[in-house]
């Protein structure tokens, strides 16, 4: 494998670089569409990020500049930042489909590239990301969206960083971003927030209905890619970690890891499970449906012969569009039979 760091950092996380023809490629990323309600509130704020960072301020309505993934979160709850920075430009950016940037600056558009000079303008009280652990996803004491540590460490020195684990549940993840919110001054226990935090948990009941009514169903969650496919390891995966707490069996792969998240084999190979569910991941680097049909191997798998395959995209981290995905799934297991 002639570049294995770059490619699981695709695998993993999505490809940075081709954000922006991912939005045209059916809504890569799963994204919601909609508005982000006003926040409120008033005095301090104090949060504690998942490294233990503490930020004290002695005011509310921060200055909040965030990394995409971040900005969806708090957008969806109310917050919506001055700045942003990811990897696409903010009118094409997968991560920001539906929401309302009017306003906010484009600090950085290009995958770990952060624009200091246009950071510091905003004169952001607060930076908020994400982190990973893995094979080669981040530096030591990384924060996603910042490619070295000079980058961070500058960035660091303009206003403090908060960054929340993702290598969590999403739910975890989903929830932690709500308390962020609220405590930054957002309403996140009625309107629209509660509302959505309701519906979602309504279709996690009904996902776990359906998996308790079709018990011994296996799913593997598969990643496409031309030369190879690759089997997701549910442990490392934050949406997969809640579908096996939910009780969906979701397949752990055997063989030999060709980085922690993944198992890979060749094309000749790729019927070497037989799940009764394919999850297929369809972010915009990944092959299409139409593109695996071509594929004699593909359609050896039986539960591709049931039709009985579904989607697996990196769930955005707020209500609305994880609850999409629950319920387009609980539907397949609704309907589908052991193979």
């Amino acid at each position: 494998m002639r570049n294995p760091t770059g490619l699981f950092r695709c695998l993993r996380f999505g490809l940075a670089g081709l954000m922006a023809a991912a939005v045209l490629a059916a809504g890569a990323c799963g994204v919601g569409t909609q508005q982000a309600p006003k926040a409120t509130g008033s005095g301090s704020f104090s949060f504690t990020d998942d490294r233990g960072v503490t930020v004290t301020k002695p005011k509310s309505g921060l200055r909040v500049v965030a990394q995409e993934d971040a900005a969806n979160a708090l957008m969806h709850l109310g917050i919506k930042p001055v700045g942003i920075f990811g990897g696409a430009p903010l009118g094409s950016n997968p991560m920001l489909k539906g929401l309302d940037t009017t306003g906010i600056e484009s600090v950085g558009e290009v995958f770990g590239e952060v624009k200091m000079e246009k950071l510091a303008a905003l004169r952001p009280d607060v930076i908020v990301s994400t982190f990973y652990t893995g094979d080669g996803v981040l530096f030591p004491g990384g924060v996603y969206g910042f490619q070295t540590k000079k980058m961070q460490d500058d960035a660091q020195a303009i206003a403090p960083i908060l960054a929340l684990d993702s290598t969590k549940p999403s739910s975890n993840v989903i929830q932690r971003f709500s308390e962020l919110a609220k405590a930054l001054g957002a309403n996140v226990d009625s309107g629209q927030v509660a509302d959505s935090r309701k519906t979602w948990n309504s279709a996690v009941d009904d996902l776990k209905a359906a998996a308790k009514a079709h018990p011994g169903l296996k799913i593997l969650a598969v990643t496409p890619a031309q030369d190879q496919v690759f089997f997701a390891v549910p442990d490392l995966f934050p949406d997969l970690l809640d579908l096996r707490a939910w009780g969906v069996d979701v397949m752990k792969p055997t063989g030999k890891l060709v980085s922690s998240y993944y198992e890979a084999v060749s094309w000749e190979n790729a019927a070497k499970y037989q799940p009764d569910v394919v999850l297929v991941d369809t972010r915009g680097y990944t092959l299409g449906v139409d593109q695996l049909k071509k594929y004699p191997t593909w359609n050896e798998i039986k539960a591709v012969q049931a039709g009985q395959v579904g989607e697996w995209v990196r769930v955005s981290l707020n209500y609305q569009d994880y609850t999409e995905r629950l319920q387009k799934l609980t539907a397949i297991l609704t309907k589908a039979k052991a193979v």
